[in-house]
């Protein structure tokens, strides 16, 4: 699985201005909520994105708090703006939204984290068991999730959004692929007034997840 790691390009501008002068106010203490804003995606360099044609979404989000090993579903407005937002970006890739009864080819989970771990490897199940959205949610009692590769967070103590795409057409010993996957950091990733831009800026970064 590849991962790609980008901070927006102000923010790395303004960086690069700390090797001209030593002398200038500190650039990074000058940095807007969203200059802050880190998007790293994944996805598995083996799958073939346009083979795929339907998707489902999860109808709550999936929270993780530092208080609790498990997650709960929630449905905020700022839930149900993501819903809205990741399912209208699937679309305009050439995905075609369906219930989940109609098995789908892609199911997209989605978690927002509010935690501080550290050496955490992300994946479906790092919070224990299947996590919130277990095969179960999607029509398969008994399977489970595989990412072929994974990237680890270090660390941290702030807010996190990840939205996580899985094949449900090719499973693999009962076990369903993670093919494409994005995670959120930074000021302002739980602003419901960020929502489009975060996901416009996850999705132009993998011009490969389309129809």
């Amino acid at each position: 699985m590849k991962r790609t790691l980008f901070f927006i390009s102000a923010a790395t501008a303004l960086v690069a201005m700390v090797s001209f002068s030593s002398c200038r106010k500190d650039p990074l203490k000058d940095m807007t909520n969203e200059e802050s804003r880190i998007y790293i995606t994944n996805h598995d360099s083996t799958a073939n994105f346009s083979s795929y044609s339907t998707f489902s979404i999860v109808d709550s989000v999936a929270v993780l708090t530092r208080t609790s090993d498990s997650a709960k579903k929630a449905l905020t407005d700022y839930d149900k703006k993501l819903i809205a937002s990741v399912s209208a970006a699937m679309q305009q890739r050439g995905y075609t939204l369906v219930a989940k009864s109609a098995k789908p080819d892609l199911a997209v989970n989605l978690t927002r984290i509010d935690n501080s771990y550290t050496n955490i490897s992300w994946n479906p199940g790092w919070w224990g068991g299947g996590g919130y959205w277990d095969p179960g949610y999607w029509g398969y009692p008994g399977g489970g999730w595989y990412w072929p590769s994974y990237y680890t967070v270090y660390q941290v103590n702030e807010k996190q959004v990840a939205i996580d795409v899985f094949d449900l057409k090719n499973p693999k010993n009962s076990k369903f692929i993670a093919v494409w996957n994005a995670l959120w950091r930074g000021s302002g990733v739980w602003s419901i007034d960020n929502i489009d831009s975060m996901v416009k800026a996850s999705f132009d970064q993998s011009p490969y997840l389309k129809k």
